[in-house]
């Protein structure tokens, strides 16, 4: 069965899904308090370059901690805790700035989520 309540999704197969996309909203909210607030402390002008080029340059920093986790690069004397975290930080970020670029083009992210992911939930989700 799959129920839609206003942007609620709502998966049952022998289990129970539920994602509210209006939380990621709140999330976006959050996420441009923060850097507004530090743009405005370092005096940046975060123009719609600014919001492209920071999102791969955390990309970038993912792809490195990605490395590092696996061991494929040089030995930083990291722990695997140490470098699991940096991963889930550099992941966190990628999210962060990826939200703040959608929002700085007009994109409402849970609506586009909804349109081009969830529409296979249904489809998706284990046979009871």
């Amino acid at each position: 069965m799959f129920a839609k309540n206003g942007r609620e999704i709502r998966v049952v197969r022998g289990r129970t899904v539920t994602l509210s996309l209006m939380e990621l909203h709140a999330v976006e909210d959050a996420v441009e308090s923060v850097s507004r607030t530090y743009a405005a402390k370092f005096d940046l002008n975060r123009t719609d370059e600014w919001f492209m080029l920071k999102l791969q340059e955390e990309v970038g920093e993912l792809t490195q901690a990605f490395v590092d986790l696996k061991g494929m690069g040089r030995d930083r004397g990291l722990s695997e805790e140490e470098k699991r975290e940096a991963f889930g930080n550099e992941c966190a970020d990628v999210l962060a700035h990826l939200l703040l670029l959608a929002r700085s083009q007009g994109v409402d992210l849970p609506a586009a989520i909804e349109a081009k992911w969830l529409r296979w939930a249904e489809a998706a989700a284990p046979p009871s």
